[in-house]
């Protein structure tokens, strides 16, 4: 398991310290600068990390599939699949304050987050899925699908909406999207009118909203859309996040 923790650690560490500019004796950088390195950061690198961290979230499972305490394999999943939420690149203001001797900089991974924690946002790429129909490279940012599944390590019970963030190119008639999770079922038409213009190009889609009862833990979400033999749903993530207010009128 710490094997498995040094791996992210230098994965993640490594892109970090290549944007870090060259030491100087001249003064730290002003907050606006830090703020402007960081949003490029962002851009640039979320799209590297992620595939990384699916890796990492992959073996994480493996292991944890065969060990007798499954407990920091859990917290250490639940770490990672909240990095990958939150777009998987680090803080690099935290990290220039931490190297700059402002705040202490740990020797250690720091401690799991609690995977008791509330989770305003899941998003499930196929990197991170259990299996794929038609098959997909192991850190394919996309995949075509016929279906896909995931494993949900944990969602606090509450009320989440299922968004699908997706491409197609053609279809002949409205595509049926389902998903299936902890004994509920939502069904949504994709309309002909709402295709891609290109492979490249995503839109949003709104499958319904799920209502948990109670934690869910452990539990599997799968997505199928029309046959399987042929596929037209490209799928680049699918979001769990909480229903958004009602608007308030004017």
């Amino acid at each position: 398991m710490k094997h498995l923790f040094m791996i992210a650690a230098m994965l993640l560490a490594g892109h970090a310290q290549a944007q870090q500019p060259a030491a100087t004796t001249a003064a730290p950088p002003s907050a606006a600068r830090l703020q402007q390195m960081e949003s490029i950061y962002q851009k640039e690198l979320s799209a590297r990390h992620i595939p990384l961290l699916g890796k990492y979230l992959l073996e994480l499972q493996k292991q944890a599939a065969t060990a007798t305490n499954k407990s920091a394999y859990t917290a250490e999943i639940a770490r990672i699949q909240q990095i990958i939420s939150a777009g998987g690149v680090l803080d690099l203001i935290a990290t220039q304050q931490a190297q700059s001797g402002t705040m202490p900089m740990p020797a250690t991974p720091p401690a799991p987050v609690p995977i008791e924690q509330k989770q305003a946002l899941i998003a499930l790429s196929p990197a991170l899925a259990q299996e794929i129909t038609p098959k997909a490279a192991a850190d394919a940012q996309t995949a075509t699908v016929g279906e896909i599944a995931w494993r949900i390590e944990f969602i606090a019970a509450g009320t989440y909406d299922i968004l699908l963030h997706y491409a197609c190119t053609e279809l002949e008639e409205p595509l049926k999207i389902v998903v299936e999770c902890n004994g509920q079922r939502l069904e949504k038409e994709l309309e002909v009118e709402r295709v891609t213009k290109d492979a490249q190009s995503f839109r949003i889609l709104r499958l319904g909203s799920l209502t948990l009862t109670s934690d869910l833990r452990g539990e599997t979400l799968r997505l199928s859309a029309g046959g399987k033999a042929s596929p037209h749903l490209i799928v680049k993530s699918l979001l769990i996040t909480r229903p958004r207010p009602p608007a308030l009128n004017p």
